[in-house]
């Protein structure tokens, strides 16, 4: 039987394990998605009408996210 939970056979992220990825509230995540201008929220995979996050658009969102020293 196929582990659903496993990362390596599923590399999609729900919006509840996308939020656990990042370790912010899910309530945080959703804001940033739903209601944050696209340029900054994280890039979604969506299937019909089911949206997935990789961990690679999740990593790219922390980093385009982050200010450096300089910009602080």
């Amino acid at each position: 039987m196929l582990n659903l939970d496993n990362e390596k056979s599923n590399p999609l992220l729900s919006i509840v394990r996308a939020s656990k990825y990042l370790e912010i509230p899910l309530h945080t995540f959703k804001h940033y998605y739903y209601n944050v201008s696209n340029q900054t929220a994280p890039v979604a995979t969506k299937l019909g009408t089911r949206v997935f996050f990789t961990q690679e658009s999740l990593d790219n969102f922390v980093k385009s996210n982050t200010k450096s020293e300089n910009e602080a």
